[in-house]
């Protein structure tokens, strides 16, 4: 619900806060997804794994856990997205493809998936330089974000091509309305809108369905300053993650509120059905579990103030140069 309010002190659900590869570690998760029973699926980039975390259990279980191009290997899995069917969809950066993982709230053990989009590495239409966001509408097709090539590219169900839905063809960054600049999150909300954390340009962009332009939804005045993740929910609110912590913008106003405050190095956070919202914590190598308060919505309770935009700012080299260089050493 848009009237939520979050307690500001994170409980730790999987990780215990020190980079490493046993069971109870993570070394610099890049984001998660969640299942109807509230297990988590954390894609473990710096260890090349993922690593599923049953509900109120802070010891994972490994899925997927060895390097390499196989059908139950990945190369830094980053961005991922559960559907409907309990199909689970991971961002598998550096194989340049979109895995699939059929029903895997059941599974228990290590997993063999199912190659969606993708599989090398250009500037192709079949093709994807540092896929990253990830996200998958009602019919099925699979949206990706091409970090390297700036643009968010629409896979049909077996398809070999992708579509160009927002950003232009040949790669080139800007900050024009029909172009994006490094691209991170990406969220499809019922009415088959695109909703882009358009990272270097500081904005979240929406493009709607067959659009050849977007319209800059959160960001107004350089308040984001290098968004990671966005989320919007059924009544129309975004959020999204950058300097500052989780910003929400009421629908028609491109200026937000931090509703949760924190200097986390963030790339990915999921809600659960209930509004609780977890996030990968990408340096302190833990998935962090912000409560809703129980007291939230009988009235309407003001937000935490915005950062200033000179805040935002201020961080911006800071947070843009994580990406960089993770991206750099996990790929070396």
């Amino acid at each position: 619900s848009s009237c939520l309010v979050w307690n500001q002190n994170p409980i730790a659900v999987a990780g215990n806060g020190t980079a490493g590869n046993n069971t109870r570690s993570l070394n610099g998760p890049w984001d998660l997804s969640i299942d109807t029973n509230l297990n988590l699926y954390v894609s473990d980039g710096g260890n090349n794994r993922i690593i599923k975390f049953s509900s109120g259990n802070l010891v994972g279980i490994p899925l997927i856990s060895r390097v390499g191009n196989g059908l139950s290997q990945v190369s830094n899995p980053s961005g991922s997205i559960m559907d409907a069917n309990g199909n689970l969809y991971v961002s598998d950066m550096f194989n340049y493809r979109i895995m699939k993982y059929a029903n895997i709230s059941s599974a228990s053990q290590s997993i063999i998936g199912q190659v969606v989009p993708g599989g090398s590495f250009g500037f192709n239409y079949n093709q994807q330089w540092i896929s990253w966001g990830v996200a998958v509408d009602a019919l099925g097709n699979v949206f990706v974000s091409d970090y390297g090539n700036n643009r968010v590219m629409k896979w049909a169900p077996r398809s070999t091509n992708g579509t160009l839905v927002a950003g232009i063809g040949n790669g080139t960054a800007g900050n024009g309305t029909n172009q994006l600049s490094c691209p991170l999150g990406i969220y499809i909300d019922q009415s088959m809108a695109l909703y882009i954390a358009d990272a270097c340009n500081g904005r979240i962009q929406k493009w709607l369905s067959g659009a050849s332009t977007g319209t800059t939804v959160g960001g107004a005045n350089g308040q984001l300053g290098f968004p990671t993740d966005v989320s919007v929910d059924n009544y129309g609110t975004i959020y999204a993650w950058s300097a500052g912590g989780l910003y929400r913008f009421y629908p028609g106003s491109t200026s937000g509120t931090i509703v949760i405050s924190s200097y986390t190095v963030c790339f990915g956070f999921k809600f659960d059905s209930v509004g609780n919202v977890y996030i990968a914590d990408y340096e302190s190598n833990v998935i962090s579990k912000y409560t809703v308060n129980s007291t939230s919505c009988g009235t309407r309770i003001a937000s935490i103030s915005a950062a200033s935009s000179k805040v935002a700012s201020m961080a911006v080299p800071n947070h843009r140069a994580i990406v960089e260089a993770a991206i750099l050493k996990t790929r070396s």
